[in-house]
C-alpha cells in the first residue's frame, strides 16, 4: 500500500512538473487549482484559494509557513475553511475574503 505524499512532497512535483512542462507552467499561473486537480488528483475546496507566484532575476518570494502560535481549535477551523482573519502579520498568510490561500 502507497502512503499518502506530504504538502511538501506534492509541492515539488508541482515545481519539477512546471519546469520541465511550459504548457503545464502556464496552467499552473493561470489555473492553479485545475493544474493541481491535473497533476495530483486533488480537488481542492472553493474555500480554498491558490496563489502560485513565479520568481525572477529582480522578485524572489518567500512563503511563511503557519505561526507555531495556532492553537488545535485554529487548525481546526483553518481545516474546515473558516478564518479569523490573519494569523500573523507580514507573513505569506494571509485572509482573501474567507477564502484559504494554498502557496506554491
Amino acid at each position: 500500500m502507497e502512503s499518502a505524499k506530504t504538502h511538501w512532497e506534492m509541492r515539488q512535483e508541482l515545481i519539477e512538473k512546471a519546469a520541465a512542462d511550459d504548457g503545464f507552467r502556464s496552467q499552473l499561473v493561470n489555473d492553479p487549482k485545475a493544474a493541481i486537480k491535473d497533476a495530483l488528483g486533488i480537488d481542492l475546496p472553493d474555500s480554498v484559494s491558490v496563489e502560485v507566484h513565479e520568481e525572477s532575476a529582480t522578485a524572489a518570494h518567500l512563503v511563511l509557513p503557519l505561526s507555531p502560535g495556532l492553537t488545535e481549535a485554529d487548525l481546526e477551523g483553518i481545516a474546515a475553511g473558516h478564518s479569523r482573519g490573519n494569523f500573523y502579520s507580514g507573513g505569506g498568510w494571509h485572509s482573501h475574503g474567507g477564502n484559504q490561500p494554498w502557496h506554491i
